[in-house]
């Protein structure tokens, strides 16, 4: 089924329902960006090198929401999405692997998950991703009219786009709601035009659910190696660790370390660690509750202010004073 949209369709003028707007937003800061998906909380922790640049096109249609998002740096992202809802990702252009909950996300699949359980995704450089939110009680009810058996668990479940034609449609779906004359409320205003664009999203999602190629990813052995070697790390902060303390205490080799890091997030522990505490260090600074650099770089295991800021140059492409004084 085609989900071009038909602005010319007759309308009825009345006022946007409550909740319904459509946002385009490009964002030069990462933390902005994550905070721009309505009713989701998420943390996004950048760990390639360089400036950020973030786009994303938001529509808003009460029980279902679509987003189209586009980044240009390797992103590690979690979080909550609207209570009560099921979450489509769909990658529709992608420089590099996408990991969920630790596992490798195949080409050519959609990730579906509970609104409360949205795992851990690792999303490369120069990703473009289409998300579509419907409140579940909504979906089982279209599911159940059309026939189609769905059962989703707390495990984040991957689907093979068997019709190649969902992520198109759905890609060119979301360029439509991109240009300029959806920017307004003339389509999005009417009962006629907000439930023919929902109708043309929820055709593609029934398209794309009747699949028998279903793959539940349950957190792996080696990215609860990974979790258990974060969190040592982020709760001794305050005194100086090494790779080998870190491996005594979640009982893994070196090597075997560096292995869980490198198969389930692509990036040697040491580089990842130190891009969570460079992440977390700039959120602070962002906030402005704080006059000085060096103390934040020393509350987040920094402890030569020099160092500190080369790093974080290197990894954000601005120097911490800069972040400090926007």
């Amino acid at each position: 089924m085609s989900a071009q949209i038909d602005s010319t369709a007759p309308v009825c003028n009345t006022d946007p329902g409550p909740g319904v707007f459509f946002r385009k937003s490009i964002s030069a800061d990462i933390d902005e960006h994550a905070a721009k998906m309505s009713g989701w909380r998420l943390t996004y922790n950048q760990v390639s090198a360089g400036a950020f640049r973030g786009e994303l096109v938001e529509l808003d249609l009460g029980w279902m929401q679509v987003f189209h998002d586009r980044t240009n740096q390797v992103i590690i992202k979690q979080g909550d999405a609207r209570p009560g809802t099921i979450s489509f990702s769909i990658p529709v252009s992608c420089n590099g692997n996408v990991y969920c909950a630790g596992s490798q996300v195949p080409e050519g699949m959609a990730l579906v998950t509970k609104a409360d359980s949205l795992p851990q995704l690792r999303a490369p450089q120069a990703v473009e991703i289409v998300v579509v939110s419907v409140e579940q009680s909504v979906l089982e009810r279209e599911l159940e009219l059309h026939g189609i058996p769905f059962s989703l668990l707390d495990s984040p479940q991957i689907y093979r786009l068997q019709e190649l034609a969902v992520r198109h449609n759905l890609q060119a779906l979301c360029n439509d709601l991109a240009r300029e004359e959806f920017q307004t409320h003339e389509l999005l205003s009417q009962d006629a035009g907000r439930h023919q664009i929902r109708d043309v999203v929820m055709s593609q999602l029934l398209d794309l659910l009747p699949c028998d190629q279903v793959v539940s990813l349950a957190t792996s052995v080696r990215k609860r190696i990974v979790d258990r070697a974060c969190e040592y790390a982020m709760t001794h902060l305050d005194e100086p660790f090494t790779i080998l303390d870190m491996c005594r205490h979640i009982g893994a080799s070196r090597r075997k370390l560096q292995y869980c890091f490198q198969e389930t997030l692509e990036i040697n522990p040491v580089a990842y660690l130190r891009a969570l505490r460079l992440n977390a260090a700039r959120r602070e600074l962002r906030e402005r509750s704080v006059s000085c650099v060096q103390d934040v770089a020393t509350r987040w295991g920094f402890w030569h202010l020099s160092r500190f800021s080369s790093e974080y140059r290197e990894l954000f492409g601005e120097l911490p004073s800069q972040t400090l004084n926007r």
